[in-house]
């Protein structure tokens, strides 16, 4: 009896390793697929595929699992899906609190979702929340970033303020000489001026 025993239990650790290692299996094959597809800049079957891989990890936590995650964060942040993107690195934050990659893309994450609440507003004719926004994204030191002076200097003009527009935009083309929209721009306010 105690034989059979011993047995029975040595089958089902086997099985159960078995099962393991199968289920690992798939996990890395969804994974090589969803990376493969962001290879091929298809980032909506990347997602899919990445999805079904944590799905069928049924919730471990482990390195693996946060890397499928990083890869889901890409998939959304590429298809312009920035809230979920936002969610998907608040739980890599709360999960690995000590993780300062975790930590920069979130936050990176914040800016790149103001810049374009930003640009929407300024499509929008919202120059009261463009401003605002311009002044949160100033607050977390990105007041130089290639889009936020553009944008800065659209808000200036769209508000008519025509001399901080010009000056704005004649120091972004010393940054960015070949912008032409940037040209345009100047081009236009100087005949506003004149």
């Amino acid at each position: 009896m105690k034989k059979n025993s011993i047995k029975i239990i040595s089958i089902c650790i086997v099985f159960l390793l078995f099962t393991a290692c199968a289920k690992n299996n798939k996990i890395l094959e969804y994974r090589r697929e969803g990376i493969n597809a962001i290879r091929n800049n298809n980032y909506s079957d990347a997602l899919n595929y990445f999805n079904i891989a944590i799905k069928t990890g049924n919730g471990q936590v482990g390195e693996l699992q946060y890397d499928l995650l990083l890869y889901k964060a890409e998939c959304l942040f590429m298809l312009g899906k920035y809230e979920e993107c936002r969610n998907v690195y608040s739980i890599l934050v709360d999960v690995n609190p000590n993780n300062k990659q975790f930590k920069e893309l979130y936050g990176l994450l914040d800016d790149i979702s103001k810049l374009t609440e930003l640009k929407n507003a300024l499509n929008n004719d919202d120059t009261e929340l463009s401003a605002e926004l311009i002044n949160q994204i100033k607050n977390s030191g990105i007041e130089h970033d290639k889009s936020v002076l553009f944008n800065q200097a659209v808000l200036y003009e769209k508000q008519g303020n025509w001399r901080d527009a010009l000056n704005t935009f004649n120091y972004y083309i010393k940054l960015y000489p070949n912008d032409q929209l940037a040209l345009q721009e100047i081009n236009f306010i100087t005949v506003q001026l004149k």
